[in-house]
């Protein structure tokens, strides 16, 4: 599913909105869990672990299910992740697969990272079945096959 309908006219990939709204409905209850704790007089250094464990959950939230997306755009991939960005060139990537952490993104310099905000779980890799991360892959693999070969820097 395209995250933002209408926004763009490159595709970017989220993580599913349910997944997403989910996340910060939990993030949620543990902050009114705080406030009700609170309100009845928790003592201090209850109060105080519970605010910070509601902090860690909505910061959590954001970070991991809010922040994360794969998009394409004319001449590479960017992929957000949960701690940074990566940008690679169409050209530079040998090898993008599906699974159950993300897409696994293998450029022809020997490095990879991993896109979070598209996964594939066990059961469609054991099933066979295709999934949004095939078609991502996909999408991405038809732009790698496109781009034109890399110029040589020192010529």
């Amino acid at each position: 599913m395209l995250a933002e309908e209408g926004a763009t006219t490159e595709p970017v990939w989220r993580v599913p909105r349910s997944i997403r709204q989910s996340a910060v409905a939990v993030g949620l209850v543990f902050v009114a869990f705080t406030v009700g704790a609170t309100a009845i007089g928790l003592d201090a250094w209850g109060t105080v672990c519970l605010w910070v464990v509601s902090i860690l959950m909505l910061l959590c939230a954001w970070r991991w299910y809010l922040v994360p997306y794969v998009a394409l755009t004319d001449d590479r991939l960017v992929v957000q992740g949960v701690f940074g960005q990566h940008a690679v060139r169409y050209s530079s990537i040998r090898d993008v697969r599906p699974g159950l952490y993300g897409l696994r993104i293998r450029t022809k310099a020997q490095e990879s990272f991993v896109g979070w905000a598209v996964q594939k779980s066990k059961f469609a890799e054991w099933s066979r079945r295709e999934t949004l991360a095939d078609e991502v892959t996909a999408a991405i693999m038809v732009r790698v096959r496109a781009a034109p070969p890399r110029r040589n820097r020192r010529a």
